[in-house]
Order: C-alpha cells, then sequence, then structure tokens
C-alpha cells in the first residue's frame, strides 16, 4: 500500500511521491522515525516545536495517523 507522510511544522510539506510499505504498523514506525530525525535536526538548529507533527495519508488524502513531536521523542529535566 503507498503511505504519504506530511510534515506539518512552520511551513506544511506535502508528500507527492510517497512510499510504498506493507502495513499501517510499518507506516506508523517510519512516521516515528521521521518524525525523531526531524526533531533532532530542529534541536541541533537551536529550536524544536513539540507540536509539530508528521501525517500519514493514503492516496486518497485520507488521514490515518499523526504523530506530534512531542509523542516521538522523550524529554526530561
Amino acid at each position: 500500500m503507498r503511505f504519504f507522510f506530511h510534515l506539518h511544522n512552520s511551513v506544511e510539506t506535502r508528500d507527492q511521491e510517497g512510499r510504498d510499505l506493507p502495513s499501517l504498523a510499518v507506516a506508523v514506525e517510519a512516521a516515528e522515525t521521521d518524525a525523531r530525525s526531524i526533531a533532532s535536526e530542529n534541536v541541533r538548529q537551536g529550536h524544536l516545536n513539540l507540536s509539530h507533527s508528521v501525517e500519514i495519508t493514503d492516496g486518497t488524502g485520507k488521514s490515518l495517523y499523526r504523530i506530534m513531536f512531542g509523542e516521538a521523542v522523550e524529554v526530561t529535566d
């Protein structure tokens, strides 16, 4: 199945190509990895907005899952 991963941050970025993955569970793992990677880059640049997110949609644009950066990383004191 083809899944699309849209980045919702200061500038929304729509995934135009998508990725063929075997299941939504695998797509969720990919979205979590993507969110962590983007969040770590944001931290390197000196900022992180925990409400930014990665949304998974199907080919019709139906939202299947959304992970907020704050859910993808554990922040402790």
